[in-house]
């Protein structure tokens, strides 16, 4: 008897210890932020008005929205970020009224340098004639079945500001916004062209530029 429980002993160590090995886990490299400016898409959706989100900070619906970035949880750093949003007043790329993008500079998602694209000299991307290196929206969830973001801009060839739900301020049947794919590596990436969506119904991301 004393044998045979030495020996069950001897067998249960050695189990032991081939578990112990075996759970041990492979580490994961943990990807580093990009160096260069980055574009992130936010990890919130909202609704189409920004101006009266009492739970946001700004004095009008474009800062408001500047605070949605700099308060989403995708944020990385302690920098300054700015919605790449339109209303062809308060933030307008033609006019280059309080813009985000700066002139031929290459941007970067927000891990690991994998490269946007780079803006031209006029500060926008020129997705519509030339695809970007990669999507903005590249770490989207699979189980997420929406694609869409709101920019208000109306044509990417050039980024002209479009419809923006009233300056980005209701959310009535009464008006529309012009949404771009997130996805996409083409001009739909910031407008889609003839393509609006009503501001009562949806809620969609915004995109998130940081500034230098």
């Amino acid at each position: 008897m004393h044998r045979i429980a030495t020996a069950s002993l001897l067998l249960l160590a050695a189990c032991g210890d081939g578990l112990h090995a075996d759970a041990t886990p492979t580490p994961t490299p943990t990807p580093h932020v990009s160096s260069g400016l980055k574009i992130f898409l936010t990890s919130r959706k909202h609704v189409a008005d920004f101006k009266n989100d009492p739970f946001l900070n700004g004095d009008s619906a474009i800062h408001k929205a500047d605070d949605f970035c700099n308060t989403d949880p995708n944020r990385l750093d302690a920098h300054v970020y700015k919605a790449l949003l339109v209303d062809g007043v308060n933030r307008d790329a033609k006019a280059l009224t309080d813009w985000v993008l700066e002139p031929s500079t290459t941007y970067y998602r927000p891990h690991d340098d994998i490269v946007i694209g780079t803006t031209t000299g006029a500060a926008i991307f020129g997705a519509a004639y030339a695809p970007l290196t990669n999507a903005i929206g590249g770490t989207i969830s699979p189980a997420d079945t929406g694609t869409e973001v709101w920019t208000g801009i109306a044509n990417p060839a050039d980024f002209t500001a479009g419809m923006c739900c009233n300056g980005w301020s209701d959310i009535t049947n009464s008006f529309s916004a012009h949404w771009a794919n997130p996805r996409a590596t083409d001009g739909s990436a910031f407008g889609i062209t003839n393509g609006t969506a009503g501001c009562a119904v949806f809620q969609f991301w915004i995109y998130c530029v940081e500034q230098p």
